[in-house]
């Protein structure tokens, strides 16, 4: 990239590492005309796939959008004590570095180049309708337009400001270029208003076009035969479905923080909630369901029934394995191994009272070397079952999960125009019985109280999922767990921390920040 956004178009050769087990078998040239790829419903199914496989590289949701880079921001692990770690600058906010702002410049471009092979795609599908059966044309389509949404938010969640709810500039302040199509000009910047109003746009759209998804089980299988043929449309918690556009609609809304919005981020979470529709996946679960509290800690530990959206991550394994290692070396813990303090642990999940045979307490495993009193190193991705059973589950990077529907709900029942504090405790209640921690909530909590809780939960629930920063982002939190750690406990947490910088190249190109 030079100057602005650089729209490179993954090649076709990239495609080919997809599996036909999981994904879809494909070899196409390495170079093909646009014209000539898109004058089948393969060619669209392809792109999507390159979008999908693209979304699932270190440099985004394979790992610094999830695990490691995110996860770091929320303090969702051990300070980094050695000067020397790659990511110890990001681990301390410290963005302006050689080591931060390489990271932070692949973000960004990995991101705009997934938009625009999205938009690609969407330049020619409607061209092609003709010559394609509705059940292709409508789910590639609704597809496409919730990938261009999900990579839009995530650069305005990582770039933008904080606390849009508290905001008076909506209206008038820019934001990160929105992206409708492939164009050599650089695309302008437009207010958080009308970003956000594009999003949900798209998503709308998204959830219109896809009202035919399978995994709603609402038509037929044989409707589905002959767009089926090469497995394509198996597997769909590892496309955006309906489910997800629904789900990734009201992290939106909440994002937004507006009564309206607040009000349609309910519906959508309660709709992903409570909608009957039964799809089974491999090891006899279903899907939108909770996974057994005694199976997480050992042979499910990503939750996969609870899998709303998750991407294949090729060789997991690997990326994990020196961040996230059982068996770490003093010197993987001081430059790589991401682990938790025994006593952080202890205390965020209560464990000297209902906490004790909390499923997820039991996902830390125990380490006692290089530490005087301990560590414990998140399993949730871990590879291979404790057990030894054989592991259903390899390469799966869960990206919105069930519960995160439960708190935005129990969020729209603390507060706005929805409030039901009974409400909101029932759902927060559910999710920790099916954790197994059946103590009941305080029936007197207020709304300061379940807020309280609700922190705890996300904490405790989305280790490893870089989600938590997100959280504390949205509702301007000025103080975060842990920052004694890296920085002075006393300071006010703003946009400084909050608020990944635009590449130089961007804002020697004119754009705004």
């Amino acid at each position: 990239m030079k100057n602005s956004i650089k729209y490179l178009l993954l090649s076709a050769a990239a495609l080919a590492a997809v599996s036909c087990e999981s994904w879809l078998d494909v070899t196409p040239p390495s170079e093909i005309r646009a014209e000539d790829h898109y004058s089948s419903a393969e060619g669209f199914q392809q792109t999507l796939i390159g979008c999908y496989l693209a979304m699932g590289e270190t440099d985004l949701y394979g790992e610094n959008l999830t695990w490691h880079m995110v996860e770091m921001l929320g303090r969702q692990y051990d300070a980094r004590k050695n000067t020397a770690a790659d990511d110890y600058d990001l681990d301390r906010y410290n963005y302006k570095t050689t080591k931060s702002t390489e990271v932070i410049e692949k973000v960004w471009e990995k991101s705009y180049s997934v938009i625009t092979n999205a938009n690609d795609a969407l330049d020619y599908i409607d061209r092609r309708k003709d010559g394609l059966d509705s059940v292709n044309y409508r789910i590639i389509k609704g597809e496409l337009l919730a990938v261009r949404a999900y990579i839009h938010f995530d650069l305005i969640r990582l770039f933008g400001c904080s606390d849009l709810a508290g905001r008076t500039d909506l209206e008038s302040r820019h934001t990160v270029p929105y992206l409708t199509s492939v164009d050599k000009d650089a695309a302008p910047q437009l207010t958080y208003a009308e970003t956000l109003r594009r999003v949900i746009a798209d998503l709308t759209e998204a959830a219109r076009l896809l009202e035919i998804d399978p995994i709603r089980a609402r038509y037929p299988e044989s409707i589905y035969t002959e767009a089926n043929v090469d497995k394509f449309y198996d597997y769909r918690y590892m496309h955006l479905n309906y489910f997800a556009v629904k789900a990734l609609l009201a992290r939106v809304c909440m994002w937004e923080g507006s009564d309206e919005n607040k009000h349609t981020a309910l519906l959508a979470a309660l709709e992903v909630i409570d909608d009957p529709a039964s799809v089974g996946i491999a090891g006899g679960l279903t899907l939108r369901t909770f996974t057994d509290s005694a199976k997480a800690p050992t042979t499910e530990m990503c939750f996969p029934s609870e899998h709303i959206f998750a991407l294949g991550v090729t060789d997991m394994a690997k990326k994990i394995a020196s961040n996230l290692n059982r068996e770490y070396s003093e010197q993987d813990r001081q430059y790589r191994t991401l682990c938790i303090k025994n006593s952080v642990a202890d205390d965020l999940f209560e464990i000297k009272g209902a906490g004790i045979s909390d499923c997820r307490y039991k996902q830390l495993y125990h380490n006692t070397d290089y530490w005087p009193e301990g560590t414990k190193t998140p399993s949730k991705l871990y590879q291979q079952t404790s057990t030894g059973a054989d592991y259903r589950h390899k390469d799966l990077m869960p990206l919105i999960r069930l519960p995160e529907m439960y708190y935005i709900a129990a969020e729209c029942r603390i507060s706005g125009p929805d409030k039901d504090l009974g409400e909101a405790r029932s759902l927060l209640q559910e999710v920790r019985k099916a954790r197994a921690v059946y103590e009941e909530l305080d029936a007197d909590l207020d709304e300061a109280g379940l807020m309280a809780q609700l922190e705890k939960e996300y904490r405790k629930e989305f280790i490893c999922e870089g989600v938590v920063f997100y959280f504390y982002k949205r509702l301007g939190y000025e103080k975060l767990p842990r920052q004694s750690d890296v920085m002075s406990g006393s300071k006010v947490i703003d946009d400084a921390v909050y608020m990944l910088p635009y590449p130089d190249f961007e804002i020697q190109s004119g754009r705004v920040q």
